[in-house]
């Protein structure tokens, strides 16, 4: 140490090839021998399965996504505006916390054993993964998120790591697919292009300094609107669209869009070869269009267009706030000509595009006017179709939170539930759990599952969670009963559901004993797992699932809760997985449980979702309850 020898700590993962080193520094330093750095030593192909992405505080910032970013010292030091907001914060406060400030008490100990595995064998259950996990708000309460967490590599080599926090209802960051090499999968999931084919190289696209023909413009614009109906979200859209058009057209592509309130907020701004540049630095709010604005843009955004300029708008086109800026970013961008046209409809202007090409490169002309008016046209029709499936999907998950139950507070009884939507599909869907005290003092339970994802689930959904309960209260009949006649009201449905269900009443009192009824409708059997971690399904009274024959008989099943026992009901997202039988996934289900017996409810719950529900292609939800 005296002499400067100690060597800095690589980049994770760490594996045998890193000990391997390590031990060999310390014979050959010990014998005399010079020391040798990690980094000039030969990589191993184990040693990492893909290079990380190079750390850029600027794109956390920038994010639209709530995005935090913290040291392999588990301290927070990078947050944005929108993950503060999420979790009560300021950014500046939020830089310099420990990273536990945002994780739930009960599950504290568990984030730092995991991390400190992590930091010394290089192995994860999490990085690279969506994964449904509770994050803790200021005020102490709870915050259901999906976490995709994504390492990154400072230029002195220590890692980062970088989490979005989507809100629990909302569709994950996806996960990169590898085209290409590994960089470009990188720079692809954190929003930059990949790099630019050199001109000399081989390439089968179009490219800015030589004509296109009409079969390169027509497969331009069937890719354009493949980009835009294939992401998951209208940014990702935007930024899918703007590489395409840098790759194929231009230097430069610029989305500027009218928000709700009529301001102009700058969505995208994307370079075909971003190194060097920061791109997203020109995005955010724009001043307004004022009857004052004379430049280009605003001429565009009043309905004009296409419009060619061969060089910056005038001094005398930017006596307006906004004509400055777009100025501005015409001399940014250093360009030489640019393209700004009209994204339009339904009859109505929302936002503009510009295509810009760097002085010394073959200068838009005439000539490339239709087909930028046939771009805006097709990228309008997408923009426009993805703003009215977003508007549906908030509909949706507004409804689909409002319906979330309080759980009872019950003497003697601890109660936990979980829900989460599914990270590869849409937003929204047919799970549902509830629980209620019916008149007679006994507790109910409820878990269930319509056929579907979509909004027309989540309203079948509510009419049968609506209808369940009316039933339920107002005749205490055995469960059996109750599902029948909740089948019968379902066929009186204008459009009947097809769905899967479990009813159980919960009765005793106080310190128990507690005797479980319950009968199912096709679904999968509740599991009940004891204190010393003995598991067993309860699979009796099982049925035929609702919407096919209310006149089949059903049976309730009878079971006793032994004291400090956990009684899971759960939907087929927590096991299910394609091409893998059910009785494994129960089995690894039982497992689980076993191994969670003795933690708090609470835990219990957490470690379900993290363990069993990461990247699960269906909705999920789950009802827990403990007697003590």
């Amino acid at each position: 140490a005296r002499g400067e020898r100690l060597l800095t700590l690589p980049a994770l993962p760490r594996s045998r090839a890193f000990q391997d080193w390590f031990f060999d520094q310390i014979v050959e330093q010990l014998d005399g021998g010079g020391p040798t750095a990690w980094t000039v030593m030969p990589r191993e192909p184990e040693v990492s399965s893909d290079e990380l992405v190079p750390w850029d505080p600027c794109q956390v910032r920038t994010s639209r996504m709530p995005t935090i970013a913290a040291d392999d010292g588990n301290r927070i030091i990078a947050a944005n505006g929108p993950a503060a907001e999420l979790l009560g914060w300021s950014p500046d406060d939020l830089v310099g916390r420990r990273l536990t400030t945002l994780i739930p008490e009960h599950l504290r100990r568990r984030h730092t054993a995991a991390f400190s595995t992590m930091l010394l064998t290089g192995r994860t259950r999490i990085v690279g993964r969506s994964v449904p996990l509770p994050a803790r708000h200021r005020d102490g309460g709870v915050v259901p998120v999906r976490l995709f967490i994504q390492t990154q590599e400072t230029a002195d080599g220590r890692t980062v790591f970088v989490a979005q926090l989507a809100p629990r209802a909302t569709t994950a960051p996806e996960v990169p697919r590898t085209v290409g090499s590994a960089r470009d999968a990188a720079r692809s999931a954190t929003g930059e292009a990949p790099a630019r084919v050199p001109a000399d190289g081989p390439s089968t696209e179009g490219d800015a300094d030589t004509a296109m023909s009409a079969l390169d413009r027509l497969s331009l614009l069937a890719e354009l609107g493949s980009r835009l109906s294939d992401a998951l979200d209208l940014d990702e859209g935007l930024r899918r669209a703007g590489h395409l058009l840098t790759r194929r057209l231009a230097d430069w592509c610029v989305l500027d869009l009218f928000t709700e309130h009529d301001q102009v907020d700058r969505a995208c701004v994307v370079h075909g070869d971003p190194r060097g540049l920061r791109p997203t630095a020109y995005e955010g709010p724009l001043p307004a269009v004022s009857e004052e604005s004379r430049g280009p843009l605003a001429r565009v955004l009043r309905g004009a267009g296409p419009l060619l300029l061969t060089e910056a708008p005038p001094p005398e086109q930017a006596d307006n706030a906004l004509d400055r800026d777009y100025r501005a970013l015409f001399h940014g961008l250093g360009a030489g000509s640019a393209v700004v046209a009209p994204l339009r409809a339904r009859r109505k202007i929302f936002g503009a595009l510009t295509l810009a090409r760097a002085t010394g490169r073959r200068p838009f002309t005439e000539e490339d006017l239709p087909l930028v008016d046939d771009l805006v046209h097709s990228l309008a029709l997408g923009v426009d179709n993805a703003r009215l499936y977003q508007d549906t999907r908030s509909i949706a998950e507004r409804l689909q939170r409002s319906l979330l139950p309080v759980l009872p507070r019950v003497e003697g009884l601890e109660l936990a539930a979980r829900y989460a939507a599914s990270s590869t599909t849409a937003q929204v869907g047919g799970d549902w759990y509830d629980s209620f005290v019916v008149p007679g003092g006994d507790t109910a339970l409820v878990i269930g599952d319509v056929t579907g994802h979509n909004l027309d689930a989540a309203i079948a959904m509510s009419q049968l969670r609506s209808m369940l309960r009316g039933i339920a209260v107002d005749r205490e009949e055995p469960p059996a009963e109750v599902l029948r006649r909740l089948d019968l009201a379902n066929h009186s449905l204008h459009r009947e559901a097809t769905a899967t269900c479990v009813y159980g009443l919960l009765k005793g009192r106080a310190p128990g004993p507690w005797e479980l009824r319950h009968s199912s409708a096709g679904h999968l059997p509740p599991l009940l797992t004891t204190a010393e971690g003995e598991t067993r399904y309860l699979d009796e009274g099982a049925g035929l699932l609702l919407g096919m024959d209310p006149d089949m008989p059903r049976r309730t099943a009878r079971d006793l809760l032994p004291a400090s026992s956990t009684l899971l009901l759960y939907t087929d997202g927590l096991v299910e997985r394609r091409d893998e039988p059910l009785d494994e996934a129960l089995d690894r289900l039982r497992r689980h449980a076993a191994e969670l017996a003795r933690e708090p409810l609470d835990t219990f719950c957490d470690e379900l979702m993290i363990g069993l529900g990461a990247d699960s292609a269906d909705d999920i939800a789950l009802l827990a309850v403990r007697p003590s």
